[in-house]
């Protein structure tokens, strides 16, 4: 049963308030004439205690004592209210024939119609799946002279979508639909729950006639293009809410489902105006300029991103998607200190781990090592998850190797592969860091693991090449493994750096200054430029070489390698 103590406090002041207005309704004469009858001060006394002992037993969580407390309280009374809250407390803590025996007393003291009875014994009735009393107590609910009243269909579609099983559902509508066949809006819920189910074909059919009976309908056009969708006719699916949409320009929620249709097929340049047009009539809306800023990123408009998502926060709106984009942008943009608040701001949900990691490594960037571990070790207390651990050991060794603590990054990767043996990205990492240590045996081991497990992951690939064709002689080895890592990644600046290393290694200078130029120009890199200069300057090209270098000495990448190789080549 549901554990209902929260509600308890509060239905102990309503029962009270039930009680002392009883009492002050009273005359004086009345008073006498109670106080002289012997029945009814047990009868108030018997009211009394069970109410309070239902409330304690609901604080307490004992739901079945609560509930039997509760009946035995409407069993005393004629008072209304009691009865109503002795039907809800069965309700909601799942004791569904109860609610409906205490509703039935309403009826057997000829009280007036209550939608809350109502409502109760519609529930009640859906849980149990029992379909003629279901039907007649959701169609009390659902008409009103006749006719459906249209805010009643959406409180009976919240219902039978959260109450009941689907095809339950569509029973209790197909019955409705029998008794009502000239309302169209069973129809169309009825189309909805068809749709729900999967039954797309009888879906289709039923909303195309509510259309033909009404096109100014929005919803059914929604109804329309999941069926459509479901068929696997996407575009017949966006055109149905496009005609929506151009029927009825000014209804948000089509447009909104519209915009929101296109993202999903990519049109994001499209889906910006529908969202834009969206802004005009709903300027303040959260999830408009959330949809704003995501889309600006897709189509690289990040200033404009960055203002929408700003605007958001500024809003009072605590988004934590906001907050993690945002950060993303201002992260790209240099702007370390803004995106590290931003990043600490994510508390929860499908960001919250990648946010606290990035936080974590622009810390580290700033030369705040020890305090980017310390917040790595914290958020490591915190995560039981494989998956989540090794991006936590991979985030420590990440700040242990900027830092030039190699050897300890390589202690924190024997430990971490201690753990999970085969993790290939945990390999991959001590790889890198065993070959800064010049432990090639180790490096070259761990890489042919990775490579054993993904035969086709790159990265390994290019990896080994490069370590071979850099610190041995082996290098129709190591061109062997560069190959197939361009084979699998022709574009990738870093093969392509290796590509032209390996010629150089062998001597094919012509080769090699091919290869390196065309990564240098897809990466403005100071370790490709070190490259590159090396070999024009082996190649008698020495102002070519010395011109590189220059635009190296101005880039992001290994400053180190770059230094080095103009040290050794300095007259």
């Amino acid at each position: 049963m549901k554990r209902l103590s929260a509600y308890f406090p509060r239905l102990f002041i309503s029962c009270m308030l039930i009680l002392l207005q009883g009492c002050a309704s009273m005359s004086s004469d009345e008073q006498i004439k109670q106080d002289a009858a012997v029945t009814r001060p047990s009868l108030d006394a018997d009211l009394l205690y069970n109410l309070l002992a239902g409330e304690f037993a609901g604080v307490r969580g004992q739901m079945e004592q609560s509930i039997d407390y509760y009946a035995a309280a409407a069993d005393v009374s004629d008072d209304p209210q009691v009865i109503v809250r002795a039907a809800y407390i069965a309700l909601y803590a799942g004791d569904d024939q109860k609610a409906i025996a205490l509703t039935d007393r309403w009826q057997q003291l000829n009280l007036p119609d209550n939608k809350t009875v109502n409502r109760i014994r519609a529930l009640s009735y859906l849980h149990l799946e029992q379909l003629q009393p279901a039907v007649q107590e959701v169609e009390k609910l659902l008409m009103l002279d006749g006719e459906v009243n249209e805010q009643s269909l959406s409180t009976l579609s919240h219902v039978l979508s959260t109450e009941s099983k689907p095809e339950f559902a569509l029973q209790v509508l197909h019955q409705l639909l029998q008794k009502h066949p000239d309302q169209i809006l069973i129809l169309l819920l009825q189309a909805k729950f068809e749709a729900s189910v999967k039954q797309y074909d009888l879906a289709l059919q039923h909303i195309n006639r509510v259309i033909e009976i009404d096109p100014e309908l929005g919803d059914a056009y929604l109804i329309k293009a999941q069926a459509l969708n479901g068929l696997g006719q996407h575009q017949q699916a966006m055109a149905s809410v496009e005609v929506a949409v151009n029927k009825r320009p000014e209804d948000k929620r089509l447009r909104l489902q519209f915009a929101r249709m296109l993202v999903q097929s990519s049109q994001y340049d499209k889906a910006l105006e529908h969202f834009l047009v969206l802004q005009k009539s709903m300027p303040g809306d959260e999830n408009v300029l959330l949809s704003l800023g995501l889309l600006s990123i897709e189509t690289a408009e990040y200033d404009k991103a960055k203002n929408y998502l700003q605007e958001l926060l500024d809003r009072g709106y605590h988004n934590q998607q906001a907050h993690y984009y945002l950060g993303r942008i201002q992260q790209s943009q240099g702007e370390d200190m803004a995106a590290i608040a931003n990043y600490e701001q994510v508390y929860g949900g499908e960001y919250w781990l990648d946010a606290r990691l990035r936080s974590a490594g622009l810390l580290a960037n700033s030369g705040r090592t020890e305090e980017a571990l310390k917040k790595l070790e914290s958020l490591s207390a915190m995560e039981h998850s494989e998956p989540n651990r090794v991006k936590l050991y991979l985030a420590k060794g990440e700040v242990l190797s900027a830092a030039s603590r190699n050897r300890e990054a390589y202690s924190l990767y024997n430990t971490a592969l201690s753990k999970s043996p085969e993790n290939t990205d945990l390999l991959y990492a001590r790889a890198l860091t065993a070959e800064k240590l010049n432990m090639l045996d180790v490096a070259e081991s761990d890489l042919k693991m990775v490579l054993m497990h993904e035969p086709e992951n790159a990265s390994a690939l290019n990896a080994l090449g490069y370590t071979l064709a850099d610190r041995t002689e082996r290098l129709e080895e190591a061109r062997e493994y560069i190959l197939k890592a361009a084979e699998l990644l022709p574009d990738d600046p870093a093969i392509l750096d290796s590509l032209g290393w390996v010629y150089y290694r062998l001597g094919e200078y012509q080769n090699a200054i091919k290869w390196l130029s065309k990564a240098f120009q897809a990466l403005q890199d100071a370790e490709i430029a070190a490259h590159l200069g090396e070999v024009l300057w082996m190649s008698g090209k020495i102002d070519e070489a010395k011109s590189i270098w220059q635009k190296g000495q101005k880039l992001d990448g290994n400053q180190a390698v770059l230094k080095d190789t103009i040290q050794r080549f300095k007259p």
